[in-house]
């Protein structure tokens, strides 16, 4: 398996959070809330841990994957540091080659899936999507998508994701492309946007955390039940 952060992976946690100043572990923590004790939470391509470790403290059960080796050697580092009760369950793997079909209450994807092409993006959302079980979360961490304000704000967003993205193309061999719509793909893998939380740079929108809740079966007919209602 190729290893993009070997040489990087040492400064990631660092570099993002002073670029975001300080939102991006903002961001991979805020829809932590919608779990309890004892629930199971999976995320992918967790990097260093901020929002694995956190869940952990919650008593959340958490598996954590991710593709690099550095990356995992830097989160047991932390988790040492940490001290935890619960322990997390670490995979070294391509989330592709993990199936979990329907065990999770939450799946967690935080600046992850823009690491990739959209054609792998899709097919690496959908697979993760079939973890979540019914009336569970898919969880979403990202840049924000530029679509409000004046000019200035939206060339603003849009720069400001693709110095971060050129960056991690010349260091990680990431992909370069649009900020992707999450919301708009998750509502057509039949997921009903539930929250959205912000975070601001600058009086601006430039990071977000979506929650998007899949539809619970019920009945013999398997009849859909839906939580709703957006935050903005």
């Amino acid at each position: 398996m190729k290893d993009g952060y070997k040489l990087m992976g040492f400064q990631y946690e660092f570099t993002g959070s002073l670029y975001s100043l300080g939102q991006i572990p903002r961001c991979k923590v805020a829809m932590l809330d919608h779990l309890k004790p004892g629930d199971k939470l999976l995320i992918a391509g967790v990097g260093h841990g901020t929002e694995a470790i956190e869940a952990a403290r919650r008593g959340v059960d958490v598996t954590a994957v991710d593709i690099s080796k550095t990356m995992l050697k830097y989160m047991q580092k932390k988790i040492d540091r940490a001290r935890l009760d619960k322990p997390i369950r670490m995979i070294n793997n391509d989330i592709l080659e993990e199936h979990h079909p329907q065990e999770f209450d939450m799946v967690m994807a935080n600046y992850f899936l823009n690491v990739f092409s959209r054609e792998k993006m899709l097919k690496i959302l959908t697979h993760l999507t079939t973890f979540v079980k019914p009336g569970g979360a898919m969880v979403i961490g990202d840049f924000t998508l530029p679509h409000e304000g004046g000019k200035f704000y939206k060339a603003f967003q849009t720069i400001y994701w693709y110095f971060a993205a050129t960056f991690y193309w010349a260091t990680a061999d990431n992909a370069i492309h649009p900020i992707y719509n999450y919301p708009a793909l998750l509502k057509s893998l039949g997921f009903e946007i539930e929250e959205i939380k912000n975070f601001k740079m600058l009086g601006m929108n430039c990071h977000r955390s979506i929650l998007g809740r899949k539809k619970a079966e019920s009945g013999s007919a398997g009849q859909k039940q839906t939580r709703a209602g957006t935050t903005a």
